[in-house]
């Protein structure tokens, strides 16, 4: 866990991640985990990982 929270941290997409999380009311450690690999299970995660997508911070969804 502590890796993950690191890895945020000295992430250059944390102010994007920060937007993002505000928009659709979750964390930005949980947009973090999603745009880099961790399923979505709703459809709030497929709303971030489209507006990740249109961000060009991942390319596949």
């Amino acid at each position: 866990m502590w890796s993950i929270i690191r890895c945020y941290f000295l992430s250059r997409n944390r102010d994007i991640y920060r937007d993002v999380a505000s928009e659709y009311h979750t964390s930005a450690l949980h947009v973090y985990r999603l745009a880099h690999g961790k399923r979505g299970r709703s459809n709030r995660d497929y709303y971030i990982l489209k507006k990740l997508k249109e961000q060009g911070v991942i390319t596949l969804v």
